[in-house]
């Protein structure tokens, strides 16, 4: 009887994080968009002849992520505000106003961005996969953006990281398949 009240806060977590996953996937959905902001976050700037994050990299990526993770945010608070949903809720949506979903957008746009520096410190080219972490630095990023504000259990955060794992897998597979993206995974 003990695995279900987990299995409840692992569903508690992935829907805080919804604002997270929204932020991840918006880049890819704002390209041809915001043209004056599709400017890489490094500035062409290199170490040693390497970009430091290269073209995928950019303002507008990091603009829409954090236009998306406040709008699920308030998605998700006016759901709760309209008593829907409520048993999800890890945190009080009225308390923040949209100051977490900020958080996570700023957050899932740094994470990518920081494993992004390190994919060019090994030598794995913009695009290339880099399975595990291409798929969770999003959540590492958003994670430790909320935490000053809202410290997310961490039992039920790691057990999570399986089903975001295969959901990535999923969406980029899907964004793939659609010409959205130069990677299946």
């Amino acid at each position: 009887m003990p695995a279900m009240p987990m299995i409840a806060d692992v569903e508690r977590v992935l829907y805080l994080f919804v604002p997270a996953y929204a932020a991840n996937m918006a880049p890819v959905l704002a390209r041809g968009h915001l043209v004056a902001l599709a400017r890489p976050l490094d500035f062409g700037c290199t170490v040693r002849g390497v970009r430091l994050l290269g073209d995928h990299k950019t303002w507008r990526g990091i603009v829409a992520g954090i236009a998306a993770g406040v709008l699920v945010y308030a998605i998700q608070a006016g759901l709760h505000r309209a008593g829907a949903l409520r048993g999800l809720a890890l945190i009080d949506y009225d308390a923040w106003h949209g100051l977490p979903g900020l958080l996570m957008g700023v957050g899932a746009g740094l994470g990518d961005a920081a494993k992004s520096l390190v994919k060019r410190r090994i030598g794995i080219a913009p695009g290339e996969s880099w399975v595990g972490f291409d798929q969770l630095d999003f959540m590492a990023g958003s994670y430790l953006a909320l935490a000053p504000l809202y410290l997310a259990p961490l039992a039920p955060t790691i057990l999570a990281l399986p089903v975001i794992f295969v959901g990535s897998i999923l969406v980029t597979a899907t964004a793939y398949t659609l010409h959205m993206k130069e990677a299946w995974i």
